[in-house]
């Protein structure tokens, strides 16, 4: 596992090979509105600080089949024309259900929405 995570941060660390693929980069983060320019050396830091019994812990608590931790998103929409056609699926005990009117308050209003990005693609400051 641990020339696994070697390798994984040295092809993190590898130097863009030109122009282009650099450029690349910046105006990705720019288009997605996240603006995190140095992703690269945070994600080789957070590799380094991970030890494998922590990744298999995750693993078995979160991830793999019959976890305790486990959870599934399920996304259902429906147009104003068809949400009276809208019934839950029975089969699966329901746990949360909301619906949502205005997305992009809705967005805003989650501690996870991070982007800089405004409608259409507009980046907002």
């Amino acid at each position: 596992m641990q020339s696994n995570v070697t390798a994984l941060i040295d092809m993190k660390l590898e130097k863009h090979k030109n122009l282009r693929e650099e450029s690349g980069f910046f105006w990705r983060e720019i288009y997605d509105g996240t603006l995190k320019f140095e992703r690269r050396e945070s994600e080789v830091a957070a590799l380094r600080r991970i030890e494998k019994q922590e990744l298999v812990d995750f693993f078995n608590e979160y991830i793999k089949v019959g976890a305790a931790q486990k959870r599934t998103l399920s996304v259902g929409v429906y147009g104003n024309r068809h949400s009276s056609e809208y019934t839950a699926d029975k089969s699966e005990p329901q746990r949360y259900s909301m619906q949502i009117g205005d997305i992009f308050s809705f967005r805003r209003s989650q501690p996870l929405y991070g982007s800089f990005r405004g409608v259409a693609g507009h980046v907002k400051l």
